[in-house]
């Protein structure tokens, strides 16, 4: 009688070992039909990691710009454009983050707050008489300089960091396979997982 059940215990066990990869190679159609359940695993989308990044950037520099063409018109325009420009830097890493590469998109946020504070510096010490005017201008150019390398930087690698996520994701696998043991005549189920 154990001899028997164990039998079917480990067809059983085969059987559901062999459901497992024809389940995991269903269709994307089949698996969005309702009643079954989502998959388990969610990969990004570069369109929408490259519009946060396009939208966050483009946005507060057409805030700081627009001060720019009215010619700087009230007091209070200017402090909108002065929070646009501080914000601008956070734009490009938003599709980093959104991908979970958060130390890419830390590093270049740091870049471009780097560059900025070196174009704010020297934008006030050319307001001071005392300071080099050819290092102010130094400052200013090599900050936007920086800034915006890094800005064209970040956004040509963001598909890039996307694919490299998903296919990350998706090389982790799972496989279920029953054991059997001759000599202790017992049986069970292993788990393997790979990444």
């Amino acid at each position: 009688m154990m001899k028997r059940m164990g039998a079917l215990l480990a067809a059983g066990l085969i059987a559901g070992s062999l459901a497992l990869p024809l389940r995991a190679q269903e269709s994307q159609e089949s698996r969005e039909s309702p009643g079954l359940p989502p998959p388990a695993i969610k990969l990004k989308s570069e369109k929408r990691a490259m519009t946060w990044s396009v939208v966050g950037t483009i946005i507060p520099l057409a805030v700081s710009a627009s001060f720019i063409l009215t010619g700087g018109s009230s007091y209070a325009h200017a402090n909108i454009a002065a929070v646009g420009l501080l914000i601008e830097p956070v734009g490009p890493s938003l599709g980093y983050f959104y991908t979970g590469a958060v130390g890419r998109a830390l590093l270049g946020l740091g870049i471009r707050l780097a560059g900025l504070a070196g174009m704010v510096g020297g934008a006030y010490g050319l307001d001071n008489y005392d300071s080099d005017e050819t290092l102010m201008k130094a400052l200013i150019i090599g900050g936007a300089g920086a800034t915006l390398a890094s800005t064209i930087i970040d956004l040509a690698g963001l598909k890039k960091a996307v694919r490299r996520h998903n296919l990350k994701v998706q090389s982790l696998q799972m496989a279920v396979t029953p054991v059997l043991s001759p000599k202790t005549k017992g049986y069970g189920l292993q788990v393997h997982l790979s990444f």
